[in-house]
């Protein structure tokens, strides 16, 4: 009953995840001693509470570091409204356990974590704390951060980590999977930010000279398990992907977008966005317009005005464009769905890579396990890696 105060703020979905993670967590920490446990990316401090206030907690200090600190601020504001719902009777009768020493469990901390800055996260870990008693986690840390925090246990002392990525299309690689042999000079930039020193990819000996390329980790970032299950959403998803493609189409072919020039991410395109290109293109479309042309064209109005992109095509063209290509979708969807299929193989590619490198930096008699720890459904990112030394 009283977990109802460390949940609060929380989605289902974080919910679920918070008490998989930190009941893990948890029993790591006890099991190697932990004296303190670092959330890397904590964000809103929801995993943080739970570990440090549930009745069953380890018992460690929590150091909880992000980069943002309207995160970490947000974060402090949280923990103080738990912390007096835990002070208060209700919570007393309902049987928690208050303890003076939960004011200063937890610590916060504002700090960018990158793989050229991983060996500082292992410091400021142990400070204060015997030689190795602290382990790090991390609930959904994205891209190079996942990366980071592996290398951070790695090449520290560190008694364990836990750990569940995300954002796989967000990791870095040495070299740059663009052909640039016409010398365009976007795609030279795009080179030199992939030419990194120090990759998130890979982390391993075991893929030398692989290159998975930007569309590969995109592909990896696929729900495919949810597509069975909430099947509106996912033929929604195609069509809308299918409206991206065309509305590309459309500023290469008429709209002066070059040829060789990534297409602006548009994100999420709301109802008051549907709404105002609703009222822009209002009484143009003729009554020979389908449901499907409506949509298409207010897709494209709507997306334009999100990039801020100055040209407007007229509605007619619109409506051609989407009626000529209208057999593209059901060929775009069975790409899309065989695309899905090689991102399942390109995330246990990322898996196995960075579990032979926990592996290889565990030391003598160290465990390290990969395995899914959430719902696939509920939350498609749902491998945990897990390393612990001996002791």
């Amino acid at each position: 009953r009283v977990q109802k105060y460390f949940l609060d703020g929380m989605s289902p979905k974080k919910q679920a995840e918070v008490i998989e993670l930190s009941q893990l967590v948890t029993e790591i920490a006890k099991h190697t001693g932990c004296q303190r446990i670092t959330d890397v990316g904590a964000g809103q401090g929801y995993l943080t509470r739970v570990l440090a206030y549930a009745s069953q907690s380890s018992g460690a200090e929590l150091l909880a570091i992000d980069h943002d600190w309207k995160q970490a601020r947000g974060a402090e504001k949280y923990q103080a409204r738990v912390l007096k719902r835990l002070r208060g009777a209700r919570a007393q009768a309902e049987g928690y356990v208050w303890r003076d020493e939960l004011t200063t469990r937890i610590v916060h901390d504002v700090q960018a974590v990158s793989m050229q800055t991983a060996l500082n996260l292992a410091r400021v870990s142990q400070q204060g704390v015997e030689d190795g008693k602290f382990m790090l986690c991390g609930l959904h840390a994205c891209g190079d951060l996942s990366s980071a925090v592996l290398r951070a246990f790695a090449e520290s002392n560190a008694a364990a980590v836990a750990l569940v990525p995300c954002c796989y299309n967000h990791i870095t690689e040495r070299q740059s999977s663009v052909d640039n042999a016409g010398g365009d000079e976007y795609l030279e930039q795009i080179q030199a930010k992939q030419a990194v020193s120090m990759p998130g990819f890979p982390l391993s000996d075991r893929f030398p000279g692989v290159v998975l390329g930007v569309n590969s980790l995109k592909a990896a970032c696929q729900a495919t398990p949810r597509w069975e299950h909430e099947l509106d959403s996912t033929i929604e998803a195609f069509r809308r992907n299918f409206f991206r493609a065309l509305l590309h189409h459309l500023m290469v072919t008429s709209g002066g977008l070059s040829t060789s020039a990534p297409f602006p991410v548009v994100g999420k395109i709301t109802r008051t966005d549907l709404d105002q290109a609703r009222q822009e293109t209002l009484g143009q479309l003729d009554h020979t317009a389908d449901g499907d042309d409506v949509d298409f064209t207010l897709y494209v109005y709507a997306a334009l005005s999100k990039l801020d992109y100055a040209w407007r095509p007229p509605v007619a063209l619109c409506v051609a464009c989407r009626r000529e290509m209208q057999h593209g979708l059901k060929r775009m969807a069975a790409v899309w769905a065989l695309r899905s299929m090689v991102g399942a193989l390109v995330e246990s590619i990322i898996v196995v890579d960075r579990a032979a490198y926990l592996a290889k930096h565990c030391g003598p008699g160290g465990s390290v396990s990969a395995f899914a720890l959430f719902d696939p459904v509920t939350s498609p990112r749902n491998i945990v890696l897990v390393a612990q030394r001996k002791r």
